[in-house]
């Protein structure tokens, strides 16, 4: 994307705590999804922290069934700086982090321009609302996870999942061929153990399987206390979350397309 004196101006955002650019804007301008520029900031809060706590917001935008909102990071010229470090650095990221530059040190100049010299009631002033700023913030973090932990220990814990039987079958996929696709992703992985089955007088394997790390957001284990322990451990059963369902039905489709393209190239079997 070609980006324009005009553009520019509109890179970087401004508000009582400074200049900053959004996720949304970083990963427009470098040809990433929004979900995937979150995830690197989140993977990497750490390193960004460092800098300066990495502000969040809860942003409405419009889709085709009507209002949605998303969480949206905050960057200052530090954290952003950096994070551009993690992506791919190809050319279309290069120019962005140069224009980038530019569109902070205008902001900067800006800002500059716009300031008087003040008084000393004046910096109390500005120091008050600064601190009020970064309070209401907070409040507002604090409001928006709110929704999110009452979220997934109500609903997503209940209908709102899905299990993978379920999802198999609605892609017409094996259940098992399924899991062996999560497993082979890194998107899952798998714990055996055994236990003695009456009926059979024999020890059985049983299975666990669990989210990776990365991928929590797309499953959520329903604890099964009736059931015998798993190696010590209340067991579980995994199920997808409607973002999770969401997920694996693209993969599987991908997967698909692959094949065909891969076929289209062999040619029909002799």
């Amino acid at each position: 994307m070609s980006i324009t004196p005009e553009t520019r101006r509109s890179l970087v955002e401004v508000d009582g705590l400074g200049a900053f650019v959004t996720s949304l804007t970083i990963a427009e301008h470098t040809g990433n999804q929004h979900a995937s520029v979150m995830r690197i900031i989140r993977d990497n809060s750490n390193d960004l922290n460092e800098f300066g706590r990495v502000g969040f917001e809860i942003r409405p935008f419009e889709t085709a069934g009507g209002t949605q909102r998303r969480e949206v990071a905050q960057l200052n010229e530090q954290q952003a700086t950096l994070l551009i470090t993690y992506l791919r650095n190809n050319e279309q990221v290069r120019t962005f982090k140069k224009e980038l530059v530019r569109a902070f040190y205008e902001m900067a100049q800006q800002l500059t321009t716009q300031r008087s010299p003040m008084s000393e009631d004046d910096i109390v002033a500005q120091a008050l609302q600064i601190t009020s700023a970064r309070v209401k913030a907070l409040e507002s973090k604090v409001e928006q996870d709110a929704p999110k932990v009452d979220y997934v220990d109500t609903f997503v814990a209940d209908e709102d999942l899905i299990t993978i039987r379920t999802l198999a079958s609605d892609l017409k996929i094996g259940e098992n061929e399924l899991r062996a696709v999560l497993l082979d992703r890194k998107w899952i992985y798998k714990q055996e153990s055994s236990r003695w089955s009456e009926k059979e007088q024999r020890k059985k394997p049983i299975y666990r399987y669990s989210a990776m790390a990365d991928k929590k957001n797309y499953f959520h284990a329903v604890l099964a206390h009736d059931a015998p322990r798993f190696r010590g451990e209340v067991m579980h059963t995994l199920k997808l979350t409607p973002e999770g369902a969401v997920a694996v039905t693209r993969l599987v489709s991908q997967m698909r397309r692959a094949a065909d393209s891969l076929m289209s190239v062999k040619g029909p079997a002799a």
